[in-house]
């Protein structure tokens, strides 16, 4: 029986995690993620993750104004400007890598990027940035990546309530070149949707973002990925702390 070779996604050293954020919107996960590095930093613990830059597609957003008032460099490059002035579709491949070569170049001006969180990012990487930070790029979905009824365009919130789930979980999940959802590294607890109609979306997706969300992507960037505790094999397991996991990934009790 052949041992398989686990890759850590990061190997701790005397040196913090150097994160960069890649957002389009409002930013509060970038901002959960931030304030934990403080807590860290602050009460000497280690290892944690220090956020180095954060790059967006839509300049003046609610996230890069909130980066740039904390003192973080932003780097900004229009989606929409970039594909309008050169006349192509931001949806053909070769377009998307040249988009995602230049947001690499600017982020890598201002710091060599340990990580890439997706905090809110609104738009799908391309096979060069995916093979540049290889296992590296982190994202999170607002739902269970593992069930099968999840299509795109509909909130994962009101898809669990019309597959009559009790609760719903989100994810915090490895990007993947032409899938959908790459490995799971970290679900949150069940979230009650007891009472919930779909027409309660928005409430429901403040719970996911409140008792979820904001508590799950910070830990799996710091006191997971930060402390070289999850690798992966060349199938795409999951393991932590050696020990191989679910296609769920770690379950946080909080």
């Amino acid at each position: 029986m052949n041992t398989p070779q686990i890759e850590p996604i990061w190997s701790p050293s005397d040196k913090p995690v150097r994160a960069a954020v890649f957002l389009s919107g409002s930013g509060t996960n970038f901002i959960a993620v931030h304030e934990e590095g403080k807590r860290l930093a602050a009460s000497g613990g280690k290892p944690f993750a220090v956020i180095g830059a954060v790059f967006t597609n839509v300049p003046g957003c609610e996230g890069a104004l909130k980066a740039a008032g904390l003192g973080i460099p932003v780097l900004s490059l229009s989606s929409k400007i970039f594909f309008s002035s050169l006349g192509i579709n931001p949806d053909d491949d070769a377009a998307r890598d040249y988009f995602d070569a230049a947001a690499a170049a600017l982020i890598e001006e201002v710091c060599s990027p340990d990580l890439i969180l997706l905090a809110g990012y609104r738009r799908r990487l391309g096979g060069m940035f995916l093979g540049r930070y290889r296992n590296r790029v982190v994202n999170l979905y607002p739902g269970d990546i593992t069930k099968g009824y999840l299509v795109k365009g509909v909130d994962a919130s009101v898809q669990a309530i019309r597959a009559g789930e009790g609760s719903i979980k989100c994810t915090v999940y490895l990007e993947r070149e032409q899938e959908r959802f790459g490995p799971a590294l970290v679900q949150s607890e069940p979230i009650s949707l007891a009472g919930y109609r779909e027409e309660d979306a928005g409430a429901v997706n403040e719970l996911i973002r409140s008792k979820g969300e904001w508590r799950i992507f910070p830990y799996a960037v710091h006191h997971l990925i930060a402390g070289g505790r999850l690798g992966i094999d060349g199938d795409d397991n999951v393991y932590l702390d050696g020990v191989k996991l679910g296609k769920e990934g770690y379950q946080y009790r909080g």
